[in-house]
Formats: structure tokens, C-alpha cells, sequence
């Protein structure tokens, strides 16, 4: 972000909100080599809303689990405790903003596009993780959240944040880009600094700043031409299929692969 973007940022007061307190003390319970499965899961059982969005996302066909799981520690110690901090994670994000789903705003459909792109994210760095630098589950945090700050935008700036999107809509223009007509800043700009205030990896920040940028601010970084590549894929997957394929270079049956799994993966998603 520039230094204009930022100051208009701070001049509208936009407020970015702290990571979820359980988000907190499941990443200390993760490095904590003397903490296990039944304790991560006691945590997650603490919250009885959280920890009900946690088991339905669980015990959705995208984890493929052979039993449903009944109980947050059964959870962590199918699932493993890297894999459940995903899940943590994003019932935590979609909880902590239910309050907006009653507006103009299609919330869920934002939550649908997040999610599909980060499990999307996460099979590509099963296959190709070697090319990008992090880890598979790493990825899916990235796919995760890099939309979320237009929820941020929405909850700090209400109505006048439909109106930008109206306006991209009525305009035929990508929301980031009516966001910097109207606004001076856009949502990857919200995003990346609330990804660096929850503590997250720099190359986090960047995948989440530069997802909407040109070829010149993102070639010499996988993960930024990643998470591009697939919000992109996740949108179009037959016009964007192809970028996908030559990025990473994949032969035909494996985009078909993607293509099947982003297909079966959508029809999935539980919120």
C-alpha cells in the first residue's frame, strides 16, 4: 500500500479487527510440544457456537472424513491439529461477522468464492507446493482470506460501501478497482494490513495485497501469481483454466484434475 492509500485509510477510521482470541491460543497450543489433540479440541469446545460451525465444516465432503465426527477433540485428532486451525479459522471469520448477513451485501456468496479458493490453494500446493514455498495448509489461509477486507469495508463503512459496489456492478468494473475511484484504497489494501496485524507470514501480506495486480508486481513471486491465478480460476475456471495451467505447468489431465476437484469442491461448501 502507498502512503496516500494509507492515509486515507486512517482518515476514514477504518477499523481492523483483532484476530479471534481462540485463534490466539490454538496457534500457542500448536507449538506447544507438551499440548495435544484432546487439548486443542477442549479449547474449541469452550465456544458451543464455534465449536458447532467447526464440526459442520468438519464433517463436510471436502475432508472426506469416514465417520462424522461428534465432538471437537474426535476433530483434532482425525483431522490433525494443522488441518483443524484452518477450520478454526475460517468458522471463526464467518462467525465473527454473521451480523452482517441480513444486508444487501450476498455475504455468503463472498464466503462461497473464499472458501473454493482456498481449497483450491490447498490442492494445487498438495501437487505443486515445491514451486510456491509454503505448505499446502499454509496456502489455504491465503485463499481464505484474501476477499476479507471487503468485508471489513462493509462493516466500517455501511452503506456507502454498497454504493461502491454498486457502482462496480452498474459500471461493468472489478470491485478493487471502484473501491480506488471512490474510496482512494481498495479491499487487498485492508486486507494485507489486517493479515500483518493478526501476526500472519509477510508472504501472506503480499498474496493478500497484490491478488488483483499485473503481471510486473507479482512474476517474481509464486504465491502472489498463485492466489491471483486462482481467484481468477475460481470466478472463470474455463476462461482462467488455461492461465492457471501455464503458470504452473500442468499438463492437460492434470487442469482437468482442478477443474473436476474446483467443480465437486463448490458443490461442497457448507457455511
Amino acid at each position: 500500500m502507498n502512503t496516500l492509500q494509507a492515509q486515507r485509510l486512517l482518515a476514514r477510521n477504518i477499523h481492523l479487527p483483532s484476530l479471534p482470541s481462540v485463534m490466539r491460543k490454538l496457534s500457542a497450543l500448536i507449538e506447544d510440544p507438551d499440548a495435544g489433540a484432546r487439548d486443542v479440541g477442549q479449547l474449541v469446545a469452550e465456544d458451543v457456537a464455534l465449536s458447532a460451525k467447526v464440526l459442520k465444516i468438519a464433517n463436510s465432503s471436502y475432508y472426506g472424513l469416514r465417520e462424522r465426527c461428534l465432538a471437537p477433540q474426535q476433530a483434532a485428532s482425525v483431522l490433525g491439529m494443522k488441518v483443524l486451525r484452518n477450520v478454526v479459522m475460517q468458522a471463526a471469520v464467518m462467525k465473527q461477522y454473521e451480523h452482517l448477513k441480513s444486508g444487501a451485501f450476498d455475504l455468503d456468496n463472498l464466503w462461497r468464492h473464499s472458501i473454493l479458493a482456498a481449497q483450491c490453494c490447498q490442492f494445487i500446493g498438495r501437487k505443486c507446493g515445491s514451486r510456491i514455498g509454503l505448505a499446502a495448509d499454509e496456502l489455504y489461509i491465503c485463499g481464505l482470506l484474501h476477499d476479507l477486507g471487503q468485508v471489513v469495508l462493509l462493516e466500517a463503512l455501511g452503506k456507502e460501501y454498497l454504493k461502491v459496489v454498486e457502482h462496480a456492478r452498474s459500471s461493468n468494473l472489478e470491485v478493487h478497482v471502484a473501491e480506488e475511484q471512490l474510496l482512494g484504497f481498495s479491499h487487498p489494501d485492508v486486507g494485507a494490513l489486517l493479515a500483518s496485524q493478526w501476526g500472519l507470514p509477510d508472504s501472506v501480506h503480499r498474496a493478500i495485497q497484490f491478488h488483483h495486480a499485473g503481471d510486473e508486481q507479482s512474476e517474481a513471486d509464486p504465491l502472489v501469481r498463485l492466489v491471483r491465478h486462482v481467484n481468477r480460476f475460481t470466478h472463470s475456471p474455463a476462461e482462467a483454466g488455461a492461465e492457471l495451467q501455464q503458470f504452473l505447468g500442468l499438463d492437460s489431465e492434470a487442469l482437468a484434475q482442478l477443474q473436476a476437484f474446483a467443480s465437486q469442491a463448490q458443490a461442497g461448501i457448507v457455511l
